[in-house]
């Protein structure tokens, strides 16, 4: 009987904490602008790791922004990747749109754990614009992604912007159930950011200032953990500027990502 108490009571609690995210969820406007045109500079960053399937679709979303291509830099990173990424990534080439790429060096094992923040910090040293766009080179990207992004920013002034991403999904059970997992995950996000729990949110689709990663000494501190160059981040930037922590609610602005092909593919990214 002592059992059966205990679960009510948790399944009350987990079903009050879910009622509050959709309560707060709900009461985040869906952001629209009147403006046409973006005067912000923005640095889109993009750390690629074994993604020769991936980057050329994602630098092409990118490089098909309505964005103006004199306020716009791309810069990607080759993070010691061992397939053909490096290769595609120095021979493309599109219209206006310049990118910038460069391959880091191996490290020894052991020597260094949080790859993917080494390859953001190259990344963000590399880029001449103040805001900078972090997404993955898995992810596919609306024309108006980045217009929707300078819009909210030039409006709202964020020290960071946590933006909403969406799974790909190809009708298969597993890839539904990620999907669906997924998006109570972004409501999550979103709910939270809002009421300024900053819980948590996704390196596809973020902005900052590169002013501010420099003031609050980047992935210092966190350097030591493998994940975290999203969530742990801002984490760090709201405790010096807890008021300017904003969630961009707006369908331009999702960003797809792939789901994880097999089930032990999905616990692992999980754990």
């Amino acid at each position: 009987m002592i059992i059966l108490y205990i679960a009510i009571f948790l399944f009350l609690g987990y079903s009050c904490l879910i009622i509050y995210y959709w309560i707060s969820w709900r009461s985040i406007p869906e952001y629209s602008s009147a403006a046409e045109k973006p005067n912000t500079g923005l640095s889109v960053v993009i750390p690629a790791r074994n993604e020769e399937k991936n980057i050329i679709g994602c630098l092409e979303s990118v490089c098909s922004q309505h964005y103006p291509p004199e306020l716009l830099q791309v810069v990607a990173i080759d993070d010691c990747s061992t397939d053909k990424t490096w290769d595609l990534l120095r021979h493309f080439h599109t219209g206006e749109k310049v990118i910038n790429s460069t391959r880091l060096a191996e490290v020894e094992d052991g020597e260094f754990s949080a790859y993917k923040k080494r390859a953001i910090e190259t990344g963000i040293a590399m880029s001449h614009n103040n805001v900078i766009v972090t997404t993955d080179a898995d992810c596919k990207h609306p024309l108006t992604w980045l217009k929707t992004i300078a819009l909210f920013y030039e409006e709202k002034k964020p020290a960071f912007i946590a933006a909403p991403v969406a799974l790909q999904n190809d009708s298969s059970v597993l890839q539904i159930f990620q999907a669906l997992d997924f998006l109570v995950l972004q409501g999550i996000t979103g709910a939270s950011v809002h009421k300024k729990i900053h819980s948590m949110c996704n390196g596809a689709n973020l902005a900052y200032e590169k002013r501010i990663f420099n003031e609050v000494a980047g992935f210092t501190g966190i350097d030591n953990i493998a994940s975290g160059d999203d969530m742990l981040l801002m984490h760090k930037i709201s405790g010096k500027y807890p008021d300017r922590i904003h969630y961009l609610k707006s369908k331009q602005a999702i960003v797809a990502s792939l789901p994880m092909q097999t089930w032990k593919d999905f616990f692992d990214q999980r754990i």
